[in-house]
């Protein structure tokens, strides 16, 4: 097995080609960001919107009205 040495134009051929490979997934995962920050926002919403829900039955007080 013959040694090869590694030379400046092969390391800038390589950092090049995982410079663009990380380009495209910046680009592609682009678009999904506003859907996420959305989704995590409304699922946060429902859990609070239930937790407030459930703790204002828990401290609500029973008035029973009665005729006299």
């Amino acid at each position: 097995m013959a040694e090869s040495k590694i030379t400046k134009d092969d390391l800038k051929a390589k950092f090049e080609e995982l410079e663009g490979g990380i380009n495209k997934a910046k680009e592609s995962a682009t678009p999904a960001v506003p859907l996420v920050a959305v989704a995590v926002s409304v699922g946060i919403f429902v859990v609070a919107l239930f937790l407030g829900y459930r703790l204002g039955k828990k401290r609500s007080a029973i008035v029973e009205i009665r005729k006299l």
